[in-house]
């Protein structure tokens, strides 16, 4: 019996998209070629996958879904595969596999070649789940043994460490802690080192009389969990150092107090330790405050020894407080020729000059934003347009972005090329950070490849314009090599897209790793307040259960960072018996195109 009208129109419909697929594949054949073996038919997926999203197809999944056939809504992994299929129940042809072809993968080969990269990257799989979870580490002074049992207990899988901040002597000095205690627990875990990346930062020329303060952190109900720690030096050098007579430095004796008198009047009792990696430390109940001068009393078992004062504190940056409507400069120098302005720093004359009025100026990771007004010889004139709140501090040091701007950046500059040092020989994989093009790929792909470590992995953090705009190809890229992972970073992400865009690429990102079966990274922010304060906010238990979505999910740090690690693992375990991964309707997507990205106005 002839196939209804309907049924056949589906089937011409079906098969048309499957010879436009195949053209996509063709046109790309190249590309599929040039990555390793094990990821051919991943990156030819890829290429179907691609060419399916440069169409609409929302009216025939609709169709195909009033039949009770497969509605493309999960082929992420298996594209062809699901069109062969199609094909074969609407030409009424016995419903098994033969006629369908085995070059590509169907959904099982799918789903095995996911998960095995996913094992490849970040370890065995959980016992109690499939979604990992990566944890920021904390600052070297907090990771102890104690740190490291609670966190490993609580389910965390891999350790992240921050290569912009610290040095690789504590870099080594965590890892150490964190993989010593997991041997002992009997439990495999694995490190990412993220590389620093070529993020922007501006720094404050202008001056004005340094003052140390030294902060200790509180809970929610203001009791202290980590007391202030000060590193006794004779010369200041940096932010928690606090310079003390040099005579002193030698005798000085672990159990002795320091009282110092702050410039405010008060007087705080400082304890003396001696701390492996930090050297001799004071450390305080409450924050500290001192200036060069302030007064300081030496006592051992009750009884003064000497009395002294605070030495030298260098100048700091001029304290800054901005408001809706201020205006300020960005010049290479930080330094206005008219002294009553405010300038920031930003030495990168080239990328100055290329801003143009109009332009986004986006300041502390949003925190701050700006319109750029004028573009001279006296730098960059900004606006403020947007704040967190009705005024905000700037602090030197902090991130600056040009979201509307075209801009080159040099991706590996020599900060990063020591922490890839120090990672290929200390942690299993590295985060590479700002990836804008396939070349950033290959510039650390092919350092692990001169390397000769053929285990260790690589994730390429999607936080850019241009990484959306150039994926197809980045992708591609990183099937050129093992054990490699996407991290939607959507800190910096939501920063060069605008927040409203922002999960709709998260989505999107989410079935681009799975359509070429690499595993994601869900990061940035999660169960931020839980890590602070120990208690969750309603959204952010929502944000937890769509991000198992990913195959691993990355919390930042915090000092309850072991109750976020716990609820988040709890949450995982609760949605993986309800559902694995989540589709959607499809419609044309620009990154499958390679085409911009629009940009919805940043609002905070």
């Amino acid at each position: 019996m002839a196939a209804a009208p309907e049924i056949e129109s589906l089937l011409q419909s079906v098969s048309r998209l499957a010879r436009l697929l195949d053209e996509e594949a063709v046109k790309r054949r190249s590309s599929i070629e040039a990555v390793l073996p094990q990821h051919r038919s991943s990156a030819l997926n890829l290429a179907h996958y691609l060419g399916l999203r440069c169409q609409d197809v929302r009216k025939l999944q609709l169709e195909l879904a009033a039949h009770g056939l497969s509605s493309l809504g999960r082929c992420e992994g298996h594209v062809r595969n699901t069109l062969d299929w199609l094909e074969v129940w609407l030409s009424g042809a016995r419903p098994n596999s033969e006629g369908i072809r085995r070059d590509y993968p169907d959904a099982a080969e799918a789903e095995r070649l996911l998960h095995a990269n996913t094992r490849g990257l970040f370890g065995p799989r959980p016992r109690d789940r499939h979604v990992y979870i990566m944890v920021t580490a904390p600052e070297v002074t907090e990771a102890t043994d104690k740190w490291a049992d609670s966190l490993i207990g609580a389910g965390a899988n891999v350790l992240r460490i921050n290569a912009a901040h610290d040095s690789a002597r504590e870099w080594r000095q965590i890892i150490g802690t964190f993989r010593g205690r997991a041997q002992v627990l009997g439990v495999p875990v694995r490190v990412v080192v993220d590389l620093p990346g070529p993020k922007l930062r501006t720094s404050i020329r202008q001056e004005e009389p340094g003052v140390l303060h030294v902060r200790r952190r509180k809970d929610a109900l203001g009791r202290t969990t980590h007391p202030a720690i000060l590193r006794l030096v004779a010369s200041s050098a940096g932010e928690d150092q606090l310079p003390i007579p040099l005579e002193w430095l030698s005798e000085l004796q672990s159990g002795d107090l320091l009282r110092l008198t702050e410039p405010s009047g008060r007087e705080h009792r400082l304890k003396v330790r001696r701390v492996r990696a930090l050297g001799l430390v004071a450390t305080c109940s409450h924050s500290v405050y001192a200036a060069s001068g302030s007064k300081l009393l030496w006592e051992r078992d009750g009884a003064v020894r000497a009395e002294g004062a605070v030495g030298l504190i260098p100048d700091q940056p001029r304290r800054v407080i901005l408001a809706l409507g201020d205006h300020f400069l960005v010049t290479e120098s930080g330094r206005p020729s008219d002294s009553r302005q405010f300038a920031l720093a930003l030495e990168e004359p080239a990328l100055i000059a290329a801003v143009k009025p109009g332009e986004r100026v986006i300041i502390d990771d949003g925190r701050i934003i700006a319109v750029a007004e004028a573009n001279g010889k006296d730098g960059l004139r900004c606006r403020v347009t947007s704040l967190v709140k009705p005024s905000v501090r700037l602090r030197s040091g902090k991130g600056i972005a040009f979201p509307d701007s075209e801009l080159v950046l040099d991706a590996l500059g020599a900060a990063d090329e020591e922490a890839l040092a120090f990672a290929l020989e200390f942690a299993d994989a590295v985060g590479v950070s700002f990836v804008n093009s396939s070349i950033d790929v290959a510039r650390v792909g092919t350092r692990i490849r001169a390397a000769g470590k053929s285990e260790f992995g690589m994730i390429l953090k999607v936080e850019t314009r241009g990484a959306l705009r150039n994926l197809p190809s980045i992708l591609f890229e990183a099937l050129k090599y093992d054990h490699v992972g996407l991290m939607i970073a959507r800190g910096d992400l939501a920063i060069d897209v605008g927040f409203g865009r922002l999960a709709e690429m998260q989505e999107e990102l989410l079935w681009f790793g799975e359509a070429c079966h690499l595993p994601v990274v869900w990061a940035t922010q999660v169960l931020e307040t839980v890590a602070h304060t120990g208690l969750p906010t309603r959204a952010e238990v929502t944000d937890a259960a769509m991000s198992m979505r990913a195959e691993c999910v990355m919390l930042n740090k915090g000092p309850y960072i072991a109750t976020a690690n716990r609820l988040l693992a709890d949450i995982i375990r609760k949605m993986e018996a309800h559902q694995y991964k989540k589709r959607a309707l499809y419609r044309p997507l620009s990154l499958a195109r390679g085409g911009t990205v629009s940009v919805t106005p940043t609002s905070v």
